[in-house]
């Protein structure tokens, strides 16, 4: 295989994993009422579900993130997505929610593998255009991530839950027959790695500390509609249109996203955070105190086209401030996303368990008036941007 063939397949098998990753994800979250009912657990024990996966993604992260330049890419990234493989179809065959537990987590940790190396691979098979590449490889996450809801809708119909799994991890084989066939990666001999020196030298700036906080508020607000959102619409509307609102919700990040890598082109990253969270917090009011119909789904997916374009602008922010640690951002911003991915849905579980999970959704108000102080902070401080 000549290399322009060997660089458009590992692109596409690359995008593809991606995007089932997404599918993966949301899948999950549109599945939990329906893990409520057929495990007969609590919401607080509901709730436990995306720490556990946050605790596998994290420990993949960091235990290759910084070794990326020590390892055979190909063979960990066939690795990952192998582990992943075999999750999913043990998830779908799993006795007890102890074990669905458990196996949530080997998912987490075989994605979190394969994540930790694919920006590394990307950016030695396409060094000079890694922007575009890596723009489009977060819209083919939002595009897988849509769809694993609507796969949830469509298998609930005439089937259980567990087809789901069988479903996805089916998916998996044809990517990692491509990646087991494919050379290795041209360019990869010459990665990088950083060590943990590294990674306090970078923490002391303020763009990268800043982003740390408000990306930590993004990952809780995130990861909040992604494990609630179809129990929240399920008190208002049936099983079916609340599994289709979340897709309103990730369908909404394809847009979303296209427009904020135009806008952060024409305006300073600081300045766009703080207009878009100001809204943002206007609009999570509205759905969550004053909404209570069909106007929830408009106001779902406004929330979800401003919420998409967070994540990406405050990464660029802190790359942009410290282009010479381009790795150890990177590692940072995705540590800090899991620890909202942590703590914010378990949080919710726990106070939906005590109260209802319409009072529980409030906690989404409060993060966004945060995030917004945290930003305007940032504005107003010693950061330099775009």
């Amino acid at each position: 295989m000549d290399e322009i063939d060997n660089r458009k397949y590992w692109l596409v098998a690359i995008f593809a994993f991606v995007g089932l990753g997404g599918a993966m994800i949301q899948a999950r979250g549109a599945l939990i009422p329906t893990f409520e009912g057929y495990f007969g657990v609590s919401k607080g024990q509901l709730g436990l579900v995306t720490p556990v996966g946050t605790v596998g993604f994290v420990a993949a992260m960091v235990w290759l993130g910084p070794a990326s330049g020590r390892v055979d890419l190909r063979q960990f990234l066939l690795g990952g997505g192998i582990l992943t493989a075999i999750a999913l179809v043990l998830i779908g065959l799993a006795p007890t929610f102890t074990v669905l537990l458990a196996m949530v987590g080997v998912r987490s940790f075989g994605i979190g593998i394969f994540r930790a190396l694919d920006r590394p691979t990307l950016s030695h098979l396409f060094p000079d255009s890694r922007a575009r590449i890596f723009t489009l490889q977060e819209m083919a996450w939002a595009v897988g991530a849509t769809t694993g809801p609507l796969l949830v809708t469509a298998v609930l119909l005439q089937f259980s839950w567990r087809l789901t799994y069988f479903v996805l991890a089916a998916l998996t084989v044809p990517v990692l027959v491509v990646v087991w066939r494919l050379e290795p990666p041209a360019g990869t001999v010459n990665e990088k790695s950083f060590a943990l020196s590294d990674m306090r030298s970078v923490l002391a700036h303020p763009s990268v500390y800043g982003m740390v906080a408000a990306i930590v508020l993004v990952g809780g607000i995130e990861s909040a509609f992604f494990t609630w959102l179809p129990s929240y619409a399920g008190e208002m509307f049936s099983d079916g249109v609340a599994s289709i609102t979340l897709s309103i919700y990730l369908v909404s990040y394809i847009p979303g996203r296209l427009a904020f890598s135009r806008l952060g082109e024409r305006y300073r990253f600081t300045d766009l955070l703080v207009g878009v969270t100001v809204v943002l917090t206007g609009l999570l009011y509205a759905a969550f105190v004053l909404a209570d119909g069909p106007e929830l789904l408009v106001l779902i997916f406004a929330i979800g086209f401003l919420v998409s374009g967070l994540y990406p602008t405050l990464i660029s922010l802190g790359i942009e401030s410290n282009p010479a640690y381009t790795g150890p951002v990177n590692a940072i911003a995705n540590v800090a996303t899991q620890v909202g991915f942590f703590t914010v849905p378990a949080a919710i579980g726990f106070l939906a368990e005590g109260s209802t999970i319409q009072q529980a959704m409030l906690v989404q108000i409060g993060l966004a008036g945060l995030l917004a102080i945290v930003l305007i902070g940032l504005r107003l401080g010693p950061v330099e941007d775009g």
